[in-house]
């Protein structure tokens, strides 16, 4: 027989909120794991990010199931409400922590920034992650932060996220990887990733639009 509601205490709500979050948080682990191991650079064409999300998103299908944990993170957000109505300072313990609304509620925008990542917009996984920043500031956020930015063609950002995510956890999982990525933005050089067939078209009919089509596209 369930448990009547006004039974439970406010660590039962933040366990079944934890419980929810994690499952979504191993649905989308692989996406973090390619994250750390890879190596590329930013001078090739196209970003690294994009080529990773392209292929992440074939590979697993993953725009059918966005709705899916969406909806469990909601859930998950309404549990985190009980147990703020319950005890607005309860904590529990978990194998990776301790974990209190606060950091709950952190731990939910993350996820949300990386199914945007994956699936959506860049700006909405910005908006997502500096809400988590906001909450509790994490390295890997900071990092997930810096690749977007370095997929934007914003060095002088990403290199500030990766060199806080070093500042964070300087010989944590992400360091190497967020060492590697501030080493390539310091050594960033802008060159042109528009079309060419464009540039040369444009030349011909419009001198002066050529111009401002190269500058536009040197990023």
């Amino acid at each position: 027989m369930a448990q009547p509601a006004e039974r439970l205490t406010a660590d039962v709500y933040l366990r079944r909120a934890h419980q929810l979050i994690d499952q979504v948080n191993d649905a989308i682990s692989e996406f973090r794991e390619q994250a750390i191991a890879h190596d590329q650079q930013i001078e090739r064409d196209q970003p690294f990010l994009l080529g990773m999300v392209n292929a992440y998103r074939g590979s697993r299908g993953l725009t059918h199931k966005k709705a899916e944990y969406l909806n469990d993170l909601q859930l998950a957000d309404r549990e985190i409400d009980q147990a703020v109505r319950l005890d607005p300072d309860a904590m529990i313990e978990t194998p990776q922590g301790g974990f209190g609304a606060l950091q709950l509620r952190a731990y939910i925008h993350r996820i949300k920034g990386q199914l945007e990542m994956i699936v959506g917009s860049p700006e909405n996984a910005l908006v997502f992650l500096n809400n988590a920043n906001q909450l509790m500031e994490l390295a890997d956020t900071h990092y997930m932060i810096g690749l977007i930015y370095e997929a934007k063609y914003l060095p002088s950002q990403a290199l500030h996220h990766f060199e806080k995510c070093l500042e964070l956890e300087p010989a944590g999982e992400l360091s190497a990887a967020a060492l590697r990525e501030a080493d390539a933005m310091r050594s960033y050089r802008k060159q042109f990733r528009g079309s060419w067939g464009m540039l040369l078209l444009l030349f011909v009919l419009f001198f002066p639009a050529a111009f401002i089509y190269f500058f536009v596209q040197r990023k």
